[in-house]
Parts: structure tokens; C-alpha cells; sequence
């Protein structure tokens, strides 16, 4: 038996960090890990803390988005996986998870474990990439420099495509070139391309004007895909804005929902996510992806003022990270 702690939404914008009795074995084709780090998702976890999109009335809650495990005990059918291993999961912010073995994979225990959770984000958008018809001989244009547009950015650019990255926070834009990015701006019109230039602009920002501000620069039968969440209106645009510009220059737009792709991969589709996270992994360790200075690690126990930092956009930092050792 373990003493378990886990960070809960247990109402609309207060987390809190909780114990209980963790005392599950796992089944033959699981593992149970102690969690070394877990990311948080500046996103998708502000809009379960903040409630947004019709979230009312589903607290208390579990949050988290992906943890480095080291796993302590292993199930009877596991074989390729053994008691001290690290493992890359998708897992809640706990102390102790239990998961299927084949929804994990292995990281080199002597690499970072902050640095290797940090895979998850740039599969995010890969998603839309692997969709992408566009090859690296036209450029690319991501709106938004938050960790997945940060992580975006620089997937098209080790690929191979130019990119030009915008957001109007400096702070933002000023890690975008310590990563190496060249062309960073404020806005989609401070480049000085010519429009109809490029092949695909990506949404990271979840902002109306942001996207419809990309569309001018999108060739006749180019594509717009929309990896962030536009979670509340941001402005007083009208679907008409958008309808009209996409209708006259023939764009091709499509969700970059990451989960548009399934899980695991298959006979007929290597893609999936876990193969995206494995290899953003690889990239990472060899530093085609940089993640120095792009992330900050947190105490558990400070999730209860941190969650409101995160939403106020007060964060030093595009990424925050559980740091579970302390309560090791």
C-alpha cells in the first residue's frame, strides 16, 4: 500500500492536491509507476480549471495530460518492460499510476525525465502535419507561440519547411529564436510576404483574428488547419469573415484535433499518436527539437496557486511541469 496524491479540480477555478490509499496491483498486462514528472497542458487544463466549453457541474475532476513514470511493479504478461524502467504514460497528475503496458513506452533513464515528458506537446500538432498535403518546398505559417505553437514551429522547421511563427507576446517570441526559429513576428502581416505565398498556415492560437489574419497569405488550394481550441469568443468577427475568404481562395481547412488520429498504429497506418510522441522523443534526445529554457518545474502542493497563474498567463515560462520526486 501507497499513500497516493493526486491534483483535482474540486470546483470551478480551485485545484488542490489530495491524498488517498493507493493499493492496486497490476493486471497481467499492466504496469504501476511512482511519477517522476507530469506535464501540465497550458490549454486544455486551464479549460477544465476555468470550465469553459459547457464544463459546469463536473467537479471534482481529475486533470493531467502525460507523465514520466518509474515503474515499480509490472504485471505477469509484461516482458519488455521491468521494475525500474522509466516510461513515457498518459496519465492523470498522480503520485502512483496504473496502466496498460502497451499505452507506454520506454525512455533512457539516464535522459531528463522533464526534458523527455516534453514529447507530448509536439505531437500535438503532428497530427495535423501527417494530414498536411503541403511538402517543404512551400513555406508555413503558425499562429500562436504558446508550447504547442512553440513545439510546432519547430517540427515544420527540422522537417524542412520555412517558417514563419507569430504571436504578440515578446516574451514568446524571444524563446521562439533562443530555439532557433528565424522568421518570428508579432503578426502575420510583419514578414513582408506577398500574399497567396504559402501552402499552409496552422492555427496554434485558438484566436478568431489570429486565423482569419493567416488566410490572405494561403495560396488558391492551400490548407488552414486549426490545432488550437478556440475556447471563447475573441472577437467580433462573424462567420461571414471567414466563410468568404475561404470560398474565393478555395482553402482546404480541416480540424487538427490530435486525437483525429487513433492511439496505437496499425497494419495499414503507421501513424498514430504514441508513434508521433516516440518520435518527438528521438528528436528531442538528439536536439532537433530544443527545451532548454522553455519550461519550469513546480511542487504538487502549489498546484492551488499555479492553475490561476497559468490561466492569468503569468507564467515565466511556455510550459509547466509537475515535479513528483519531493514526495518521494
Amino acid at each position: 500500500m501507497y499513500t497516493n496524491y493526486s491534483v483535482i479540480f474540486t470546483a470551478r477555478q480551485k485545484a488542490e492536491l489530495l491524498s488517498a490509499e493507493f493499493r492496486d496491483h497490476p493486471a497481467a498486462d499492466e504496469i504501476v509507476g511512482r511519477t517522476l514528472v507530469s506535464v501540465i497542458s497550458n490549454g486544455s487544463e486551464t479549460g477544465g480549471f476555468m470550465a469553459y466549453g459547457g464544463s459546469e457541474g463536473v467537479f471534482p475532476t481529475e486533470t493531467g495530460y502525460c507523465n514520466i513514470l518509474e515503474v515499480v511493479e509490472a504485471g505477469s504478461n509484461v516482458t519488455d518492460i521491468k521494475c525500474g524502467d522509466h516510461v513515457f504514460t498518459l496519465t492523470p497528475h498522480k503520485l502512483y499510476n496504473r496502466v496498460p503496458a502497451r499505452n507506454t513506452f520506454l525512455v533512457p533513464r539516464d535522459f531528463p525525465a522533464e526534458k523527455a515528458a516534453l514529447c507530448r506537446f509536439p505531437a500535438v500538432s503532428m497530427t495535423a502535419f501527417l494530414k498536411s498535403s503541403i511538402k517543404p518546398t512551400e513555406s508555413v505559417m503558425i499562429a500562436g507561440l504558446g508550447i504547442v505553437g512553440l513545439m510546432c514551429a519547430q517540427v515544420m522547421h527540422r522537417c524542412g519547411y520555412p517558417v514563419y511563427v507569430f504571436d504578440p507576446n515578446e516574451k514568446r517570441q524571444e524563446t521562439a529564436r533562443l530555439c532557433g526559429l528565424k522568421h518570428v513576428g508579432s503578426r502575420a502581416d510583419g514578414f513582408g510576404l506577398p500574399e497567396k505565398s504559402i501552402g499552409l498556415a496552422i492555427d496554434c492560437s485558438g484566436n478568431d483574428n489570429a486565423t482569419l489574419s493567416m488566410i490572405p497569405y494561403i495560396r488558391q488550394l492551400g490548407e488552414l488547419s486549426l490545432v488550437g481550441v478556440p475556447w471563447n469568443l475573441s472577437s467580433d468577427l462573424t462567420a461571414h469573415d471567414l466563410l468568404r475568404q475561404i470560398f474565393y481562395s478555395y482553402l482546404h481547412v480541416y480540424s487538427g484535433f490530435e486525437w483525429s488520429l487513433p492511439l496505437h498504429s496499425g497494419d495499414f497506418d503507421p501513424n498514430s499518436n504514441l508513434r508521433s510522441m516516440e518520435c518527438a522523443l528521438n528528436w528531442i534526445m538528439d536536439g532537433s527539437i530544443v527545451t532548454d529554457g522553455i519550461y519550469q518545474l513546480f511542487d504538487p502542493k502549489d498546484c492551488g496557486s499555479l492553475y490561476p497563474a497559468i490561466a492569468a498567463g503569468r507564467l515565466e515560462k511556455p510550459c509547466a511541469i509537475f515535479d513528483w520526486r519531493c514526495l518521494h
